[in-house]
């Protein structure tokens, strides 16, 4: 037999060791140590001489301790990776603006690139060719092109300049237009979709733009076949040349814009809006190909039960009901050691009792109820003959059930859906009820003598008075969350009123740029070409060139401070990293903690990717954000494992050296 101090030393060193296992490592590993100590326990009983019932029910008992326990340390480990995370959330609050800012100057830049400098390009192209030729038909088309565009560019630039929203919504027609209005002659266009979203027509537009711009420049004269093709789902949009003959007049004019931010502008407007894009060479010479979905990417299915996440506190509540009812059953002297049939029925009663505490943060009235309905039927039972289980005992052991569940429904109800009225009565309500069941099970008792129904409303009375308790405190701690829920939307309401002040300006500030440099040159380009002078539009094409290139460089200028660390802070993110994210659905906000979290994690995946392409896909979701990207090394693996375990969410493999981070909104 062991000493008398070790039936207390032993249990308290075990569960401090869980404690600090669960608290420290990842939910799996936490979980081992707890399976470890529950097979120390049962063998422990068995050495011992203990019988198998006794051994059974330490065991059990053991188990909802353990699960208890367990659960605990997940909580504060979660507790510590959201009070972190609202630290970071809070301390680079005052760089979002800035951020937002160069975020701004990236979207001009793209729209410049995409439109003005494009079509200047094409104009110096068209008229240098002309003029070195010095045929009147290549001058006079030239010229009438040169004025067309120059007219576009115009009201493209104006656009920009006043509006500051961009060129605005397109049809599959543009790109009939571009493709018609282009000049070179050895185009070859086949459209096959009928329709397409607005913004995916314009990604669509500005991916065929710019394949042919590149065309033009880098392979003059080789023929180009561009064709737009619906298929299950997507739009794909394919653009192949041939090698051309380069000619040195033209180069330098066609290049003039040239600075290795076309492909990786388009790689990434077809990543926000969830496609594809592969460019290279092939057998028959340079091929663009973009695949653009035209309905949403609903991404894999968040899952329903998260057993890392706050539910596994509600599951171990629940295994530690259903230990102490079964367990202490199987440990007490009062009932036989064998009785088949009343075990057949208690059994399914505890667990029914004791399986509501699992959803009493989403159903708190449904599982109440649910509860409560075990005692008519235990006492049904017992009026039977099934059972010598007094209802009232199992009422007094298990009572913290209910009040656990009276809890949750002031702290977790449907706050939403019903005014403070409707949620008073409906505490009164389940208050009254937990009152009056357990009054009525514990004045059915054996031990009660004289007037039962007198003893019922003073039982009930004396039930109720701490089940208004429970309720009470859980609306407090309930209001208290709502208001620290208010004031955190509050603080980001008007960190985003400071956000649009801040881009508003830039954005002013850039549009009077772009009017003294850019917008000037492409009037006096229309000016000259309806007047006939070529030699003039070649000039003003290539100054506005030139100015577009410098404004171009001042607008892609990455500042010093670090992205922040939001869901608008990973596109900053993985440009800087060389790298691009992808948008499975459109971005909304998500809390403080889960923005954090999803940040560090594309953080830790791109910085462990030795992939030429880095591509981080972010699906956000109402009950939280997937973060999917290559697999990092061994080290920002685990890292990555551990960032989410702390989050409550999990890490699995989606093929192909990719792996997904699921990281869920915690509930309330």
């Amino acid at each position: 037999m062991l000493s008398g101090w070790l039936w207390w030393v032993v249990p308290l060193i075990v569960t401090m060791a869980l404690y600090g296992l669960a608290l420290r490592q990842t939910a799996g590993v936490a979980a081992g140590g707890v399976v470890v100590a529950l097979v120390l326990t049962a063998g422990t009983a068995s050495v011992l001489g203990e019988s198998p019932r006794s051994v059974t029910g330490v065991t059990l008992l053991a188990a909802g301790l353990a699960a208890v326990i367990w659960a605990l340390g997940r909580a504060r480990r979660r507790g510590r990776a959201t009070r972190r995370a609202a630290a970071a959330f809070r301390s680079a609050a005052p760089d979002v603006p800035g951020v937002a800012a160069e975020a701004e100057r990236h979207r001009i830049a793209a729209e410049l690139h995409d439109t003005a400098a494009h079509r200047l390009t094409g104009i110096a192209v068209g008229a240098a060719s002309a003029l070195r030729l010095a045929d009147p038909a290549l001058v006079a088309e030239a010229a009438r092109y040169a004025a067309e565009t120059g007219r576009l560019a115009t009201q493209e630039l104006e656009r920009l300049t006043t509006s500051g929203t961009g060129i605005g919504s397109a049809d599959l027609a543009d790109v009939d237009a571009l493709a018609t209005a282009w000049p070179e002659p050895r185009l070859t266009y086949v459209r096959t979709a009928g329709s397409a979203p607005p913004e995916i027509a314009a990604v669509a537009c500005r991916v065929v733009r710019e394949a042919l711009t590149n065309a033009l420049r880098y392979a003059p004269g080789g023929a180009v076949r561009v064709g737009v093709d619906r298929e299950p789902g997507r739009l794909v949009v394919t653009i192949v040349n041939d090698p051309g003959e380069p000619v040195a007049d033209n180069a330098n004019v066609a290049r003039e814009l040239g600075g290795g931010y076309g492909l990786a502008g388009l790689r990434t407007a077809v990543a926000g809006c969830g496609g594809f894009l592969s460019a290279g060479p092939d057998d028959r010479g340079w091929a663009v190909r973009a695949e653009l979905p035209l309905t949403p990417d609903e991404g894999q299915a968040s899952r329903s039960y998260e057993w890392r996440g706050r539910q596994a506190s509600d599951a171990a509540l629940a295994i530690l009901a259903v230990a102490l009812s079964i367990g202490t059953s199987l440990l007490t002297t009062d009932t036989p050691e064998s009785l088949p049939g009343e075990a057949a029925l208690l059994v399914p009663l505890f667990f029914a009792h004791a399986l509501p505490l699992g959803l009493r943060r989403r159903a708190p009235l449904l599982s109440l109820a649910a509860a409560l309905s075990v005692y008519p039927v235990l006492l049904a039972a017992g009026l039977a003959g099934w059972t010598k289980q007094p209802a009232g005992d199992l009422f007094l052991w298990c009572l913290w059930v209910e009040l656990a569940l009276l809890y949750a429904l002031g702290a977790y109800g449907p706050h939403s859906a019903y005014g403070p009225r409707a949620r008073r009565r409906w505490g009164a309500l389940a208050t009254a009820a937990v009152g009056a069941i357990g009054g009525l099970a514990l004045a059915c008792g054996p031990g009660i003598v004289g007037d039962r129904a007198a003893a019922w409303a003073v039982l009930a009375l004396g039930v109720a008075i701490p089940s208004a308790v429970a309720w009470a405190l859980g609306l407090a701690v309930g209001s208290r969350r709502a208001r620290r829920h208010a004031a955190v939307a509050w603080e980001r309401d008007l960190l985003g009123r400071e956000t649009a002040t801040v881009v508003l300006a830039e954005r002013n500030r850039l549009a009077a740029g772009l009017r003294r440099t850019s917008l000037r040159h492409a009037r006096a380009i229309v000016t000259a070409a309806d007047a006939g002078r070529l030699d003039t539009v070649l000039a003003e094409a290539r100054a506005g060139l030139a100015a577009l290139r410098e404004s171009l460089g001042e607008l892609r200028r990455q500042s010093g401070d670090d992205p922040p660390p939001t869901i608008d802070g990973i596109a900053l993110l993985a440009a800087r990293h060389q790298g691009t994210v992808r948008y499975a659905r459109a971005r909304r906000e998500a809390s403080p903690s889960v923005e954090v979290a999803a940040f560090r994690v594309a953080e830790l995946l791109l910085r462990g990717c030795t992939r030429d392409e880095r591509e981080i896909t972010l699906t956000c979701r109402a009950d939280g954000v997937a973060v999917s990207g290559p697999s990092a090394a061994a080290g920002g693996d685990r890292r990555v494992r551990a960032l989410a375990d702390a989050a409550g969410g999990s890490v699995s493999d989606a093929g192909d050296g990719t792996v997904r981070v699921w990281l869920p909104e915690v509930l309330p």
